[in-house]
């Protein structure tokens, strides 16, 4: 009962905030194939294994101080892969190396810090996050 009524609250969330990014041909050309384990190249160091997903997600500045000017408190994003240390997100705004950011999926919050950015196109960025610590909510 708790966990429907957490994604519940969570859709009427989401469904509250607007939709900016503005996706490239590739993302949407990524996100509409078949995916598995994330590629990677002989440069890449990687304690674990990304995996693709496709979900939305909410973003919130845990650190109000750090926040630079036009960002944005709560915002809607998408979520691009996942590890076991790590999420990769798409979002229409900048975020720094640093930054701390939670984020909120249907069955879970992540405490994040910011890794890198990487600008895509106009509202569109690519963000690495490093997950710091989790709550699961578990259905009942």
């Amino acid at each position: 009962m708790l966990g429907n009524d957490r994604q519940q609250s969570f859709g009427q969330l989401i469904a509250s905030l607007e939709m900016r990014i503005q996706l490239t041909e590739s993302l949407l050309e990524f996100f509409e194939s078949e995916r598995g384990v994330a590629r990677t190249n002989l440069f890449e160091l990687r304690a674990s294994t990304r995996f693709p997903c496709y979900g939305e997600c909410i973003t919130r500045v845990v650190d109000g101080a750090f926040r630079m000017p036009g960002q944005e408190l709560e915002s809607r994003a998408i979520i691009q892969n996942l590890s076991r240390k790590g999420v990769g997100i798409i979002t229409h705004q900048q975020w720094y190396p640093e930054q701390t950011l939670e984020v909120q999926m249907p069955s879970a919050t992540l405490s994040t810090r910011v890794a890198r950015t990487r600008k895509l196109g106009p509202f569109c960025f690519e963000v690495g996050l490093i997950i710091a610590g989790h709550e699961i909510i578990e259905e009942s």
